[in-house]
């Protein structure tokens, strides 16, 4: 057997001796509690039940004398009673007056006296039997004695032994096999779990837990780790497209800078202002390579979370204002116009930094993919139980079949592709909008795009 096996069954057994110490001890405190109750409570009846009988031949032989008291005592001797009883009127001389005990106490109170029965018909030796006495002195100076037979509460305490070992046995077996059941239904749900864990751990990461639908904590674990491994696959899909991108993207700039470098070396230029012409060109190419690889790397800072232990409070009204300040010129030049829609202060928690380097992205995309003439507005406001920064255009916008694609790294439309970028700058803003808490949205301006970052107002603090 295998230490995993072997740890399993243990655990197995462990359980099940413990459930049937847990309902051992429960039914040796039940079952003692009761015992204890019936016992005292039939006792003390015993006891009540003599104490009356000797007080009341007590009072008759203060009032009506000695011969009335072993009148009575020969009276009640001779009745037939399912239960016998014992009567005794002894002289201070110990001589026996009356009644059908012949044991004389030593002196007053409560006694417990053995006796054997006589013997029966049949010849049998009749078993020992035991008297509960209570001895009381009389006026006269007698001693009278009255007793019952507990023999029929030692026969009760015996059947409540004998009953209480069958119950704990029986409770045991029960307590035995209900570990037993409970912890093999545990032992497969472990064992099924770990299973597929295993599985997983090999490669197949298309597998989740199983799950029962009984919402208990083996429920819920195997939930919380199949959103895990969701979550997981998810990136690693992420990951090996990015990759696969990057190698699709970059391969064409390396290519053509190792055809430079290696004309050059070849057939190095007849003139310095050539050759001169041949590196710039060169280091123009390993520079596009270099803003990729920080883009990347920014969106990979931006994915770990670090960025948020800078969160501070931003005032996003005042941060589109400044950059539609900063803006507005370039998008002159270029024949656009900028303008901005922030009427009072809107303050959300985030870094300032990242949501400027977002924003600028968003604006840059517009001001270059719009034609001659668009216009481009900035606006934040709040619509419900959300605050809303949207950067809008009237240009050709982006067909909605494509709109998740283009937030993808290195994803271009086809139109896009003859200006100037390398497709991270919308996966940069996705990454900046998850950080935040907040949803990206594109939809259609009627005419051109509508970018919007939605930030919930109990995210954003406001």
């Amino acid at each position: 057997m295998s230490t995993a096996a072997a740890n399993k069954t243990s655990s197995f057994f462990r359980l099940s001796l413990l459930l049937a110490g847990l309902f051992a001890l429960a039914s040796l405190l039940m079952a003692g509690a009761l015992y204890v109750s019936v016992t005292r409570n039939v006792r003390e009846r015993l006891h009540e039940d003599i104490r009356t009988d000797a007080l009341d031949l007590a009072a008759l032989a203060g009032h009506m004398g000695e011969h009335a008291l072993q009148s009575e005592i020969r009276q009640r001797v001779d009745l037939d009673t399912p239960l016998p009883r014992w009567y005794a009127l002894f002289a201070p001389d110990g001589r026996l007056l009356a009644g059908n005990l012949h044991w004389r106490p030593p002196g007053p109170g409560w006694w417990h006296q053995p006796f054997r029965a006589r013997r029966s018909p049949t010849g049998l030796e009749p078993p020992m039997h035991t008297l509960t006495l209570l001895a009381l002195g009389t006026a006269q100076g007698d001693l009278l004695v009255v007793g019952r037979d507990r023999t029929y509460i030692d026969q009760l305490e015996a059947s409540y032994g004998r009953a209480f070992i069958g119950v704990l046995l029986v409770t045991i077996g029960v307590a035995l096999l209900l570990g037993a059941l409970i912890g093999r239904r545990m032992l497969r749900r472990v064992s099924a779990m770990s299973e597929t864990a295993a599985r997983i751990s090999a490669g197949q990461l298309s597998l989740r837990m199983p799950l029962t639908g009984s919402g208990d904590e083996f429920d819920r674990i195997a939930q919380t780790v199949n959103e895990m491994l969701s979550r997981i696959e998810a990136l690693l899909a992420e990951v090996r497209r990015i990759g696969a991108d990057i190698a699709h993207d970059l391969r064409t700039p390396l290519t053509r800078l190792r055809r430079r470098l290696e004309t050059a070396r070849t057939h190095p230029p007849a003139n310095p202002v050539a050759l001169d012409a041949t590196l710039d060109e060169a280091l123009h190419e390993i520079d596009e390579l270099l803003v990729i690889f920080q883009a990347l790397m920014r969106i990979a800072r931006i994915e770990s979370g670090e960025a948020r232990s800078a969160f501070a409070a931003i005032d996003l009204a005042a941060l589109l204002a400044d950059l539609a300040d900063a803006y507005a010129p370039v998008a002159d030049a270029e024949g656009r116009h900028l303008e901005v829609d922030a009427p009072k202060a809107v303050i959300v928690p985030g870094d300032r930094d990242l949501l400027v380097q977002a924003l600028v992205n968003l604006i840059e995309n517009a001001i270059r993919h719009t034609h001659s003439g668009a216009r481009i507005r900035l606006s934040v406001a709040r619509e419900g139980d959300e605050i809303v920064i949207a950067i809008a255009d009237d240009g050709p916008g982006v067909p909605e079949a494509e709109r998740d694609n283009v937030l993808q790294p290195f994803k271009r439309l086809d139109r896009s592709r003859h200006t100037p970028g390398n497709g991270l700058g919308l996966a940069l803003v996705r990454a900046v909008a998850e950080l935040h808490g907040a949803q990206l949205r594109l939809s259609d301006n009627r005419p051109g795009l509508r970018v919007e970052l939605r930030f919930a107002l109990h995210r954003a603090g406001s």
